[in-house]
């Protein structure tokens, strides 16, 4: 053996300690800006928690370079002061589609079907779905949202207001489906629809013969090993469960989706949603499947906006980003990441009122600009002048109310939300980008009022 070293080893030798030195230098920066990603997302939570309350409690997951980390904040459970964590069991409400469009995407992988496929073939003979135009619907036009199908069906009885699904059953809705005319041809234009992710959840447990949750565990849920996401919660993990809360922060009834399940059905943690968009993000189990609902297949309303199987792909200036949210009566919820960023999150409250723009904000390296709102502080009395019903336009009115310190707006058919004071007389809601401004008389009471949103000015009477 030759025992000699090379004639340029001190120099192979420095070199060497250069290019460690550059490794550790890169792994320090990466770790400190995700440090600063943590840091700068938990104080924009902590701030929506604790001075908007705009939600009782947030649970959220970032994955940054592949590794996951948590933030969580408020409280699961007011009443015993049970803090959110990262294995607090949320409400994921239409998040459930891009799982349900997960499954689909495995009986494709599998070769049992194909997207093209007419789901009227692998039903029972005795349901019959719509056609127009000799165009028929298929797998891919129900998880794309192209089925021709209505957001939601008609013959929904609607007996249980603060949980609106669950009198609706899949014999209604095969009744709904038989009877219904599509307005349009299959794949001609997006209308978003429960009802066409609802009949796709079932149309798959069908083919495998099982219910929802059970095709769903056999085919997604197990092979990522996301053991605590369900749609009937054991009684066993009862005290996991958040409670929810409506867009006043007042405790509200969780949903059953019987026959829309597919829809909006999911109960899950942070930790199980991490392994879901980990999944997405990397190599695993799922790959093939999961590529296959990462792939466009129609455009989807805005020009920079493209739809996959479930999921819904946002052309940034850092990148497609590919997302989706969640809202129940009680819940809503965020999930996305940025391939080209090599970055994700999760983020699930227990509260009825969207987060989507921190999600967005930080998905597209946008989170400094988020506007944050201190209230300003308007009094009980102040506020109390404030309530009525203003008239935008003929059958569209703004419910205005108030509960101690906090004003609330409730368009007519939409949720309620809560109202942050920038004066006595100007209030928004950041979620939705609006801005409503009282014009009040000598005591304070206000006569109308102008609503502020999308690049409109609203005027709106005070209805006597």
């Amino acid at each position: 053996m030759n025992n000699k070293q090379p004639r340029n080893s001190k120099a192979s030798f420095s070199g060497m300690i250069v290019i460690i030195i550059t490794i550790m230098i890169a792994i320090i920066s990466g770790n400190s800006k995700a440090a600063s990603a943590n840091t700068a997302l938990e104080s924009v939570l902590k701030h929506k928690v604790e001075t908007e309350k705009i939600s009782v409690g947030v649970a959220a997951a970032i994955i940054e370079n592949g590794e996951v980390s948590f933030i969580n904040v408020g409280m699961a459970n007011k009443e015993t002061a049970q803090k959110v964590d990262q294995n607090t069991l949320f409400e994921i409400g239409s998040i459930s589609k891009v799982l349900t469009s997960t499954a689909l995407a495995t009986f494709v992988d599998e070769g049992q079907l194909t997207l093209s496929d007419a789901v009227q073939n692998y039903l029972p003979k005795s349901v019959r779905l719509p056609i127009k135009n000799n165009k028929v619907i298929t797998f891919e036009s129900l998880a794309n949202h192209h089925s021709g199908l209505p957001r939601l069906p008609s013959n929904m009885p609607f007996g249980k207001p603060l949980n609106p699904y669950a009198d609706y059953t899949k014999e209604m809705m095969y009744e709904f489906l038989r009877h219904f005319k599509l307005p349009r041809e299959v794949g001609e234009a997006p209308e978003y629809s429960n009802l066409a992710v609802g009949l796709l959840g079932l149309t798959l447990a069908e083919i495998d013969n099982l219910n929802y949750e059970q095709m769903l565990n056999q085919r997604v849920l197990t092979p990522l090993k996301m053991k605590e996401t369900y749609v009937n919660v054991p009684e066993a993990k009862h005290t996991r469960r958040s409670i929810g809360h409506n867009g006043s922060l007042e405790p509200t009834e969780y949903w059953q989706l019987p026959a829309m399940v597919g829809a909006g059905g999911v109960v899950s943690s942070t930790s199980n949603m991490a392994l879901f968009l980990k999944a997405n993000m990397h190599q695993n189990k799922l790959a093939s499947a999961i590529k296959l609902t990462h792939q466009p297949t129609a455009k989807f309303g805005h020009s920079n906006t493209k739809i996959g199987l479930g999921w819904i792909i946002q052309n940034t200036d850092e990148g497609d980003v590919y997302l989706h949210n969640g809202q129940t009566g009680g819940f809503a919820s965020f999930i996305g990441f940025n391939p080209n960023l090599n970055k994700g999150i999760v983020i699930l409250s227990n509260t009825s009122i969207l987060l989507d723009e921190i999600g967005y904000s930080y998905l597209t390296n946008s989170l400094a600009s988020l506007k944050l709102t201190t209230p300003a502080k308007v009094t009980e009395e102040a506020l109390a002048k404030l309530i009525g019903k203003y008239e935008l336009v003929p059958g569209f009115v703004l419910s205005i109310t108030h509960k101690g310190d906090k004003l609330f707006v409730q368009a007519t058919g939409q949720p309620i939300l809560p109202l942050t004071a920038n004066s006595n007389y100007e209030f928004v809601n950041n979620a939705v980008k609006a801005r409503i401004q009282f014009e009040l008389d000598i005591e304070g009471v206000a006569t109308s009022l102008i609503m502020y949103q999308g690049g409109q000015s609203l005027p709106g009477k005070k209805l006597d």
